[in-house]
């Protein structure tokens, strides 16, 4: 499985789809890695029920895994937990910013939920209430061998040599032997998140990607997630940071910006097919966001 392309904005099929729920490498050998330029970019929220280790190769990145926040240096490591909610972006836009990562099921260390290495190693960390997701600068005691195991993972994986499947299951294996002897201190860990407040965030996020070319309301939110419209407010608040409709229409225009550079529909048809009704608020709307109308964009 060599590299692939991450869940950026400018590298979406259309629809804009940024829940990452498909398969990361293959059902027979789920590792995938991916090196993603997010200069004039970013990785929308998502989350996946794999494992997301990597590191910033150049810039400063923030990364947000719910409502917690990290700002990555250069080579700063990261560690993402299975089904967290989270984006990366550029947090210096003058500079450029890049990440590679690796993305892995457990399954490729040990699918056998009964074994000595799923019980001993894999469970206390994938099933952790507060190991959901944490940064490693280099002044670690473990930086040096857990940057070493993600680069060597990335480059088996680039070049697939003669039996690179041992290898990098041996590589992810020492990974997680390293994280059991860690001292994973306060500094490091998030605090415990409501895991039903994130429950509901991505229940609320899958019906805006599925439906936002039509007309959705609060109701229909607050309906999808089964909550009271308050509740929509305030959890999506305390997650996403913004309100859901202004979520909403700010998806709405990044798909209509994937499609101005990707496709050959005129500027009115893209905005129907991205829910807006009038091509005066839809270029307003653009222009606030990008610092430019839709047809500039689409020509520069």
């Amino acid at each position: 499985m060599a590299l692939s392309s991450c869940i950026s904005l400018s590298k979406q099929a259309t629809p804009f789809n940024i829940d990452e729920t498909g398969t990361h490498g293959t059902v027979e050998f789920p590792v995938a890695i991916y090196r993603d330029d997010i200069t004039e970019d970013f990785v929308n929220w998502h989350w996946h029920a794999e494992i997301e280790i990597g590191h910033v190769e150049k810039g400063v990145i923030l990364l947000e895994c719910g409502n917690r926040k990290y700002i990555l240096s250069e080579g700063d490591l990261f560690f993402i937990n299975t089904n967290v909610l989270h984006s990366m972006r550029n947090h210096t836009p003058v500079n450029a910013a890049i990440f590679k990562s690796v993305i892995f099921d457990s399954s490729v260390i040990s699918s056998n939920t009964e074994s000595i290495y799923y019980k001993k190693y894999l469970h206390p960390i994938i099933h952790s209430a507060s190991i959901r997701d944490f940064i490693l600068k280099s002044d670690s005691i473990f930086f040096s061998k857990l940057d070493n195991i993600i680069k060597t993972v990335w480059e088996i994986i680039n070049h697939e040599p003669e039996d690179y499947e041992i290898s990098v299951r041996n590589e992810l294996s020492d990974f997680f032997a390293v994280l059991n002897h860690m001292n994973l201190t306060e500094s490091m860990l998030t605090h415990t998140v409501n895991p039903l407040l994130e429950e509901r965030v991505q229940i609320i996020l899958n019906y805006i990607h599925s439906n936002y070319s039509k007309n959705i309301t609060l109701d229909d939110l607050a309906n999808a997630a089964n909550v009271s419209k308050s509740e929509v407010l305030r959890c999506f608040k305390s997650i996403i940071n913004i309100s859901p409709i202004k979520y909403l229409k700010n998806f709405r225009l990044q798909n209509a910006a994937y499609m101005l550079k990707s496709s050959t529909y005129s500027v009115q048809t893209i905005y129907e097919l991205c829910g807006f009704d009038n091509n005066s608020y839809f270029s307003k709307s653009f222009k606030e966001l990008f610092h430019c109308s839709p047809r500039e964009y689409r020509n520069n």
